[in-house]
Parts: structure tokens; sequence; C-alpha cells
């Protein structure tokens, strides 16, 4: 089959799309992604099988946020176009809102994922608002999960056109074994992603207080200046745990399964649905996770099997959780594996790959079928045997 997947900078790093990009190919699909990030790691030339990968830069002034002119959507639009106009895929794939508007354009059959959306009432952090009318023609939106699956269903997009896809892992590149970051005698923590308020890295933080003896990593935010680096550290002292808190800033994808390898426990307590890639990574790298059981969050991690769910905002809960998992090897152990089995059987990318396959072919399969010579002449003409 041949697949254009189409990636805004509106999508950021949460859809795992490279990745897929690359599992499709190594399946036997010819595969074309459009993106504003080409020489993203997840962008890996499958290394056998009959399909192919190929990668379009959308260049670094395609800005096809929220806010912008209604005039980018036709320049994007326009290069898709031409893009397509010898060997036009059999589906788009398109990541967000702006890159469905203008791949719905083309006419060719779409598919739509967006990205993590669903904020409770007045929560900061990452939101996308209404989403029916990101593109009229939408043959499949896709949620990651649940609780974005219920979330679509309230903002208006069809049930018969809505379908469940999880995020994706790399089980081969997030694995148990390998070399890990040089630790102390400290019992490990660490937090990963966003450091946007309500993300989960101010209340791991406060939840360090109560957690005696461990340190906490906390990597991620931007080089250089960092506000919100700046705010936590300020809740760090607050909480008297600065001493025990260090912040590692953005950390290379392939520098992060060394991280993962040397945590006792990684810490995902948001206050709403965010990214759920960290935590998957976690998972593949055998590490039990304390999760808030929000969003992907809570499909992800199974309660008091591959971690331990708490309520969103809750420091008091997490440390609770942290004490029991630092005091009992076996259960850390216990859950680390459970995670790797997990990650491995529901969210491989390979699978994941598999389950987009069998969406494309519905698209696919629904289209209408081509007029034959005959029946486009209709009574007007008889239709000569043999």
């Amino acid at each position: 089959m041949r697949i254009a997947i189409v990636r805004t900078p509106e999508a950021g790093t949460t859809c795992g799309s490279g990745l897929v990009a690359s599992a499709l190919a190594a399946a036997g699909h010819h595969v074309g992604i459009h993106t504003d990030r080409p020489a993203d790691p997840e962008l890996v030339a499958p290394a056998g099988g009959a399909g192919t990968l190929r990668i379009g830069d959308l260049g670094a002034d395609c800005d096809l946020g929220a806010d912008c002119d209604p005039g980018d959507y036709c320049d994007l639009r326009d290069d898709l176009a031409a893009a397509w106009s010898d060997a036009p895929p059999d589906v788009v794939h398109a990541v967000g809102p702006a890159a469905a508007r203008a791949a719905a354009a083309t006419g060719l059959p779409l598919v739509l994922s967006l990205p993590v959306l669903s904020l409770p009432a007045g929560a900061p952090g990452p939101g996308s608002g209404s989403t029916a009318g990101a593109a009229p023609d939408v043959a499949r939106v896709l949620a990651s999960s649940e609780d974005q699956h219920t979330a679509l269903l309230r903002h208006g997009v069809p049930r018969t056109r809505l379908r469940t896809v999880p995020a994706c892992v790399d089980t081969d590149a997030f694995t148990p074994h390998g070399p890990a970051l040089r630790r102390g005698d400290r019992p490990r923590l660490v937090v990963l992603g966003s450091l946007a308020p309500g993300a989960g890295a101010g209340t791991a933080i406060r939840a360090l207080a109560g957690v005696r003896g461990a340190e906490l990593l906390v990597a991620g935010g931007t080089e250089g200046e960092d506000p919100d680096r700046a705010r936590l550290f300020r809740v760090a002292r607050e909480a008297g745990v600065a001493d025990r808190v260090r912040f590692l800033g953005p950390v290379a994808a392939t520098a992060m399964p060394r991280l993962l390898r040397s945590a006792d426990v990684v810490v995902a307590a948001a206050g709403y649905d965010v990214p759920v890639a960290p935590v998957l990574q976690t998972m593949a790298c055998s590490r039990p996770v304390v999760a808030s059981a929000v969003g992907g969050l809570q499909d992800a991690v199974v309660d008091r099997v591959t971690g331990v769910h708490v309520r969103p905002g809750r420091p008091d809960e997490v440390r609770v959780a942290l004490r029991g998992l630092l005091a009992d090897d076996a259960m850390r152990t216990g859950y680390g594996i459970a995670g790797r089995d997990r990650a491995v059987s529901r969210f491989d990318r390979a699978r994941i790959a598999e389950a987009l396959g069998e969406v494309y072919a519905e698209v696919v399969a629904d289209l209408p079928v081509p007029a034959t010579a005959g029946e486009r002449r209709g009574n007007r003409e008889p239709v000569a045997a043999g």
C-alpha cells in the first residue's frame, strides 16, 4: 500500500509518527512522510522487506499552529498536491488538524491523528480545542487512548469513523539490558517530558520531601534559560529538597535508555492527559511507574501490575506509592518484568503499525469502485459480450 504521513509542527513530538513510518515500511508498505523534522532519529529506513521510506522536509518556515494564516494551508496543500501528482498515495495520514486541512483539499482518502486533548476544564497545558471541524472529509479519526476516544465523541466525531490506536515504543532500542547512567547509593527517581505547570514534575518534587534519602532526576525542558525549570527549582527549594533534585535539561533520544535503566522508579504524575511515550519507554526498560490515572497514562500503566496509579495533583499519594516501591525490591522487579511484557505485547511499534495498516485497509475498502465503461454508458448502449 502507498501511504503518505503528513506531520506539521502543531503535532509536537507526541505522536511517534517516525517510529510508525519506519515500522510500516519494514512491513512492506511504501511510505512517504512529510515532516518539519527530517532529522528525527525515529525515522530509520527499514533494514529489510519490500517497503520503502521517503522523507520530505516541510522546511523551517512551516508554521501551521492554531493562529496561522489560512493561506498557509493553501501553500501546504499545493506542495502536497505537487509531491503526489505522479504517484498519489492510497491513503493520507495527517497528524494534527492543520495537516488534515491541507491534505483534505487534495481529495485523497484521509486518516487523522490528533495530539492529546482531554484536559479538565481550566487545566494548564497543551489542548487542541474543538476537533470536529478539523477537516470536512476525514475517513477515520484515531484516538490514542480510551480517554481521548471519549473526548472525541463529545467533540462530535462520529463513532463509526473513530478508532483507537495507542502510541508505540521501539522495544529494540528500549530494553532492560545495556549500559546505564552512573549513579551512587541513593534510590533514584526520574521524571521525563514536559516541565509545564501541571505536567507532573512539580508534584514529583513535592513528593520527594517525604521520601527520605532519594534523589530525583528531571529530564526535559529547553536548552539555556528555561522559565519552567527556574520555577521548578524554586519549588524544590521551598520543599527543602533542592540538594536532591538534578535538572538534566533535554536528553537526547540515544541517551534515554541509559537514563531509564539507572532509575528505580519513574514518576509520571501529570494533572492532565500528556504524551505517553516516556512511560512506554520506561516500561520497555523494565522499570516501574507511578502514574496519574488520566488519559493515556491510565491505559498504559496497569495499577498494581506494572506500576501504581495515583490521583492527579496529589503529592501525598505519590509519596506513599514511592515509599512502598522503594521499600520492596521484589515488587519493583515484578512490576518491571510485567511492564516490559506489556510494552512488547501491546505497544511495540510493529504491532501498532499492523493496527494502522488495518485502519488504512478499511479506508481503501470503503472507496467507491470505479465504474466500468459499460456502467458509465448505462442503458444507452449494450455491453458487448465475450
